[in-house]
């Protein structure tokens, strides 16, 4: 597992709109590129903040799953996700 990988990702989801692009219509073969383990993988397509945070993502990162509505992460099931009160 490489942190600096998430962050890297999530930095990039943030900052580069031809990545968010990308990942919006191509979500398997932009995360593709990032050397990630299966369970970062599964944590990340499936909307799972909660893992996505133990794992070291930065809080404020994260939260562009919401801002951009991915994975299925939105405004209203962020919070409940990332305090363990909700299943992704």
């Amino acid at each position: 597992m490489s942190v600096y990988t998430l962050n890297k990702l999530f930095y990039m989801l943030e900052n580069d709109s031809s990545f968010r692009d990308w990942i919006k219509s191509s979500p398997g073969e932009a995360i593709g590129q990032f050397t990630l383990t299966a369970k970062e993988r599964q944590a990340l397509t499936s909307g799972d903040v909660g893992e996505l945070y133990r794992m070291g993502v930065h809080a404020f990162l994260l939260s562009g799953l919401s801002r951009h509505q991915l994975f299925g992460v939105d405004g209203d099931n962020y919070f409940p996700r990332i305090r363990g009160q909700a299943s992704p």
